[in-house]
């Protein structure tokens, strides 16, 4: 009936009775759970019944309890050996035998999983068991880096098979964590004189230092990134995964040309149009940068490529012999649109006190501490109420105090202050400023920083483009999408494209051209271009 098809009863029946054999064995295990009776063949036959369901989360609990029970029967038989000066070499070897089958049944706990998760690919318990095994080989030692980086290889696997399970895309991120964290642990257990400590053949120190530095985040997301690009365009979590890789591993011109052969391939993919402007246009991802500093008045005035919000509290300013030079921080005020003044600014200013002269000095120190939230740094751990947060009992002092928080070292070296790449700006804004010096001053400027900000706020085109993008490559893309255009005109993705590139090069007639068209394509967001022309009117 209306096109779907009848319900294969006898499918269903078939089903419903191997469901009512599992209901009281399942119920049997839930009264074990509960009376704390922890058997071996109990774990057994949960296995049975999870290969078939996966979904009962009291099972999974039910295990977990009970290898955290033998755990200790284990480990303590460990430590009582360890402990005992009487023990041998015999002794010792029993427990090595003993962590060795705590080992082995994690491993077959795992394999289990995979098994498993080769049905169940989906399945959230599967997945959040299969880290829990992760985080319980950490905390008693059963495992090594070469282990975790077989689970980010096993990622790769499941992804390239289903490139959109999130569940795979979340666990993946766990495990970059767990590794991050890993080596953290390590490097603070390694012996401090590492060159002078001759390491046996049971000291896997040294093995497992190697494999620390030579893995790499980055270079990990970048392969996988490149890996599910080739095989499908059309993946928003792989375009994402690009996101986080640092510059010197993306190379401008082939980035681009692979993005292009993306979109004239299929210009209807959204995932595709995201990553192409965020690339041109990209800010955020990277700690901020002092875009160049001005001396007036007695006051270092700091320019940021974005704006940003500083902790004057902890940002200081020193001389060449490493002292504090005293002064008060002020910010140029931005009012957003509620009508308040913004907490963050463009400008800030630093005015030293009245006994000391900023001309005197040839060398100064900015210790500039900020707050971002949108960096994105895949190897650190930044969520406030994390599930690996029991990973760091004991290593608290690793857990950074603030979150978000960043600090910039800026050296000034008055001599060379001219060789600052951004200097021919400053020099355009002292002849811009000196030509309209008469019209700027009827605007009750109340600071003397008034007319910077002016300025930059003018050319702000400037600030706002990516690293290694400029005027030249912005006209060349533009030509790129007017080809498009002229076989898929109602692309309402390049049409949007197109506006923001043209707004960067303030060609402002043809800006309203192209809403207007976004409007006829678009006519459900018609409100939305409504708001971007009356912006553009009132600029």
């Amino acid at each position: 009936m209306h096109g779907r098809k009848a319900n294969n009863y006898k499918e269903e029946y078939g089903k419903l009775e191997k469901v009512k054999e599992l209901i009281p064995v399942v119920n049997d295990l839930i009264i074990k759970k509960k009376t704390s009776k922890y058997e071996k063949k109990y774990i057994q036959m949960s296995s049975t019944i999870l290969r078939k369901c996966p979904y009962i989360q009291t099972l999974w609990n039910y295990r977990k309890e009970y290898f955290e029970f033998i755990k200790d029967e284990y480990l303590n038989r460990n430590e009582k050996i360890h402990n005992d000066p009487k023990a041998g070499d015999i002794e010792e070897k029993k427990s090595e035998e003993f962590k060795n089958e705590l080992k082995e049944m994690m491993e077959n706990e795992n394999s289990m999983i995979e098994d498993i998760l080769v049905k169940f690919s989906k399945c959230n318990e599967l997945w959040f068991h299969k880290l829990w095994i992760i985080k319980y080989c950490i905390k008693n030692d059963l495992i090594n880096l070469e282990h975790l980086l077989n689970e980010l290889e096993y990622c790769k696997k499941s992804l390239y098979i289903d490139d959109r399970n999130y569940h795979c895309w979340n666990y993946r991120s766990y495990i970059i964590s767990c590794i991050n964290i890993y080596k953290k642990k390590t490097n603070e257990n390694l012996p401090t004189n590492m060159g002078s400590v001759e390491i046996n053949e049971d000291d896997k120190n040294k093995h497992v230092e190697q494999n620390v530095n030579n893995f790499n985040v980055q270079t990990s997301n970048c392969e996988l990134s490149k890996l599910l690009i080739e095989r499908n365009f059309s993946n928003f979590s792989a375009w994402f995964l690009k996101y986080s890789l640092k510059e010197e591993l993306i190379n401008i011109n082939e980035e681009l040309e692979l993005i292009k052969n993306a979109i004239f391939t299929d210009p209807s993919d959204q995932s595709l149009w995201e990553y192409y402007r965020w690339f041109l246009f990209k800010k955020g991802k990277y700690e901020e940068e002092i875009f160049f500093i001005t001396l007036e008045n007695n006051s270092l005035y700091i320019f940021f490529q974005n704006i940003v919000k500083i902790n004057t509290d902890k940002s200081k300013c020193y001389d060449s012999q490493n002292e504090e030079i005293c002064g008060e921080w002020d910010r140029q005020f931005i009012i957003n649109n509620s009508g308040n003044k913004n907490l963050e600014s463009y400008i800030y200013i630093f005015k030293v006190n009245e006994n000391i002269n900023l001309s005197n000095f040839s060398y100064l120190k900015l210790s500039i501490c900020y707050y971002k939230y949108n960096i994105h740094t895949p190897q650190n751990i930044n969520y406030e109420e994390n599930v690996l947060q029991d990973l760091l009992i004991g290593y608290d002092h690793l857990i950074p105090n603030e979150k978000n928080q960043y600090n910039i070292i800026y050296e000034i070296n008055f001599e060379n202050f001219s060789k600052n790449s951004h200097f021919k700006l400053l020099l355009n804004y002292s002849k811009e400023n000196n030509k309209e010096d008469q019209t700027l001053c009827k605007n009750n400027c109340v600071k003397p920083y008034t007319n910077l900000y002016k300025y930059i706020n003018d050319t702000n085109i400037r600030l706002n483009l990516a690293k290694n993008v400029n005027f030249h490559l912005l006209n060349f893309e533009l030509e790129q999408i007017n080809e498009l255009l002229c076989l898929e005109s109602d692309c309402k993705y390049a049409l949007f494209t197109k506006y923001e590139i043209l707004k960067k090069l303030e060609r402002f007639d043809e800006l309203f051209e192209v809403i207007d068209k976004l409007k006829e394509i678009d006519n459900i967001r018609i409100e939305y271009y409504n708001d971007k022309e009356s912006e553009l009117r009132i600029q």
